[in-house]
Formats: structure tokens, C-alpha cells, sequence
């Protein structure tokens, strides 16, 4: 069957690239909490049509005359010129710059029709998704389902899921789940988004991931507006610490936090000379990562160091004792680390972009769907590398495409197409 031939038997059937596309990218959502594998394939598939399909080639009306777009277009170009100077180019310098193809998915969503096709499809597709597999990690807790991979013992991760990037889509979909009920309006369906709620909570408490509990903790209280759905200064914050009250109900929340208080108190109680990351320690390492990248961007603060160069500078800087360290585990950290103050410049101009944007659109599922991301890989950005880990960086680059989908933008390109 010739290329002609096989177009005409999809238009006979009303299969259009847009409708693939959308399809591809309802995957993309719905396996996004049920391991790497799923989304990985969807969302080649999806880059696939994207090009195939000849859309690749219209990102100028699809997408470059948004400004949502110019942060992405840094912060892809940045990893790749950051390469040119890195001190391991070939090894975690290449790694870390094929992160970069994660955009991709960002501009393809972006050029779906969504005066035709509904996003909020995508923001369901993840929720059904994150409760299957938080269903299985409720079963795995109870000892009724098997842990998927043996290193993941104890950490109840459901299918498979890697614990830290599961705990931020956790508080995604408590904080989702909270928005459809403000929402609602009728009985049944509001008891159904506090089931939802309640079971996201339920896991995130079981799972041992500390930057989960840190971006819980900073966005509760819009959890909590939306339950009350008004605000009340005095009702947010009893809420709030009833909240957290449960929380300490799971053993899992208890030990995590009991051992973050011992490791505060170990630097307390050192050598000023030693403590608070001036020598490594197992005792919250990150303390020490966060200190030899301010250490390194003093010294390289206009350029960094390069794509990946933080794990060869720290042997450098601060002696062979140092363990292999590939990130400083934070956001913002990684970007001076690795690019200077243009790192630090790309990087908040790209949060501010998007939760200007989110912001303006929050009454909606699709709005606040990318507000709550946005804020949750923030948020938890300050104690991990979300925007270099893997199944955070796909939510964050599909969110962003998302954008196109806001009144603002659809009228600009409605206007472009008169």
C-alpha cells in the first residue's frame, strides 16, 4: 500500500494525525504512574506522528509566536552549548544534554487542535492512572501484592515507579482531586474526589519520599482552600495541622521524619568547620552537595562548569574523599552549577512564564492542572533535580505544551488563522 493510499483509507475512517496524536498523549498520561517503560513508548510514538505527520514543521504558528515558548527554546539550547565546555562531554555531559529531547513532547502537545479535542481528557487519563497504581501500592502495603523490583522494598511504589518522582504526582493529584471537588456540586461525585484524595494521601504517607512530604506541606493550604472553598485564615491552618497530624499516623512518615531530626541535629551538634556540608557526610549528604555547588558557581558563576561538569568539579574542589556525586539535587542549584547566571536567568524565567500563565487560567481543570505541576516540581524541586529526572521532566515538559490549550493563546492563533 502506497503512502497516498494509506492517508486516503485514514481520512476514509475519520483517523486524522491530530486524533492520533491526542491518543498517543492520553497514553503518555495514563501510564505516566505505572513505570518508565508505558510513557517512554507512547511518547515516541507521539514524536513520531508529531513528524511524520509534517507538524514538526509548523512550530512557528503552533508554537514560537507564544511566549510560554522562549524559556523552553533556553533551556534546550543551554544543556547543548553547555557541551562544548563540560569537562566529561562524552560521558555525563552527552547524558545529561539528550535530556533535552523530553521538549519535544512539549512542543508536539502544544500543536494538537484543542478547539476539537478536549485537554481535559489528559488531566483524567493521569488521575485514572495514579490511582490504579496507588491502589497497588495500597495492596503491596497490606502484603496482598507483590513488590515489583526488589530494591524497592518497603517503599510500596505500586508498578514500579521510582518513589520520589511518584510522591511529586502524588501531590499533583491530591492537589487535581481537590479542584474537582471545589467543583462540584452534587453529592456522589464530591465523595468520590475525597476518596481520591484520600487514597493519593494514603500513598504519598506510605512512600519514603521527603520531597513529597516538603511540596505537601508548602501546598496544603490550597488543598484546603479548595475544600473549604472560601479562604479563612483560622480554618486553613487548623486544617493544615490536622493534615500533617495524619500524616504522622504512618509509621513510614515517622521514621523519615525522625531521621531527618537526627540528621539536623548530628550538624548541630559538629564541628562548624565540618558541619553543614563542609565535609561530606552520609548525615543528609544534600547538605554537602548544596555547599560544593555554591562553592563551584562562586568560583564559575558566569558560565558554570558545563553539562554535567558538577560530578568532576566536586572530586576537584573539594577533595578525592567526596563520593560520585552526578547533581546537587536542586533545581536552581543544577542550573548555576552548570550554566551560571544564565542558568539561574533561563530557569525563573521559565517558572514565572508558566505560573503567570497557569495562574490567569486556574478556574479551570486544564489551568489549575498545570498550576499545581508547575508548583509541585518547584516546590520539590528545592531538595531534588526535577527538571534532570526522568518522570518528572516528562509531566513538566507535556504541562508545558499544555499552555497552547489557554484562552490567551488560542485567540492569538485564531487570529493567525483569519
Amino acid at each position: 500500500m502506497t503512502i497516498s493510499a494509506l492517508t486516503g483509507w485514514f481520512k476514509d475512517k475519520g483517523i486524522t494525525s491530530d486524533r492520533l496524536l491526542f491518543y498517543a498523549f492520553i497514553g503518555v498520561f495514563f501510564s505516566m504512574s505505572l513505570g518508565t517503560s508505558p510513557p517512554t513508548i507512547c511518547g515516541i510514538l507521539a514524536a513520531l506522528i508529531w513528524i511524520l505527520s509534517g507538524k514538526a514543521l509548523k512550530l512557528k504558528q503552533t508554537c514560537l509566536v507564544h511566549s510560554w515558548s522562549w524559556p523552553v527554546l533556553l533551556l534546550i539550547i543551554l544543556p547543548w552549548v553547555g557541551l562544548l565546555y563540560a569537562p566529561d562531554p562524552a560521558g555525563l555531559g552527552i547524558k545529561f544534554a539528550k535530556k533535552t529531547h523530553y521538549w519535544i513532547y512539549c512542543l508536539a502537545i502544544a500543536s494538537i487542535s484543542f478547539r476539537i479535542f478536549s485537554p481535559q481528557r489528559f488531566v483524567q487519563a493521569f488521575l485514572v492512572g495514579l490511582a490504579l497504581n496507588a491502589l497497588v501500592g495500597a495492596l503491596q502495603f497490606g502484603g496482598l501484592f507483590p513488590i515489583v523490583e526488589q530494591e524497592l522494598k518497603g517503599r510500596y511504589s505500586g508498578l514500579g515507579l521510582q518513589y520520589s518522582t511518584l510522591s511529586a504526582y502524588l501531590v499533583v493529584g491530591i492537589l487535581m482531586a481537590s479542584y474537582y471537588f471545589k467543583q462540584a456540586s452534587e453529592k456522589k461525585p464530591r465523595i468520590f474526589f475525597v476518596f481520591l484524595m484520600l487514597l493519593y494521601f494514603f500513598h504519598l504517607i506510605i512512600l519514603k519520599g521527603r520531597a513529597g512530604y516538603l511540596a505537601f506541606f508548602l501546598l496544603c493550604p490550597l488543598v484546603v482552600y479548595n475544600l473549604f472553598k472560601k479562604f479563612n485564615v483560622l480554618k486553613v491552618s487548623l486544617a493544615c495541622i490536622l493534615v500533617f497530624g495524619c500524616m504522622l499516623l504512618s509509621p513510614v512518615v515517622r521514621d523519615r521524619v525522625s531521621l531527618s531530626i537526627e540528621e539536623v541535629r548530628y550538624h548541630l551538634n559538629s564541628d562548624p568547620q565540618k558541619a553543614w556540608g563542609r565535609e561530606y557526610t552520609k548525615n543528609q549528604d544534600r547538605f554537602s552537595m548544596w555547599y560544593s555547588a555554591v562553592c563551584i558557581f562562586s568560583e564559575y558563576p558566569v558560565f558554570g562548569v558545563g553539562t554535567g561538569g558538577y560530578q568532576t568539579f566536586v572530586k576537584k574542589m573539594m577533595g578525592p574523599k567526596w563520593p560520585i556525586i552526578a547533581h546537587p539535587h536542586n533545581n536552581f542549584l543544577h542550573m548555576a552549577v552548570s550554566f551560571g547566571v544564565t542558568g539561574i536567568f533561563a530557569l525563573i524565567w521559565f517558572f514565572w512564564e508558566i505560573i503567570k500563565n497557569a495562574w490567569r487560567e486556574r478556574h479551570s481543570a486544564t489551568g489549575f492542572f498545570v498550576l499545581s505541576t508547575t508548583l509541585v516540581i518547584f516546590t520539590s524541586g528545592l531538595v531534588n533535580t526535577q527538571i534532570r529526572d526522568a518522570g518528572t521532566l516528562l509531566l513538566l515538559a507535556v504541562v508545558t505544551g499544555l499552555q497552547n490549550t489557554f484562552e490567551r493563546f488560542q485567540a492569538q492563533d485564531d487570529e493567525l488563522t483569519k
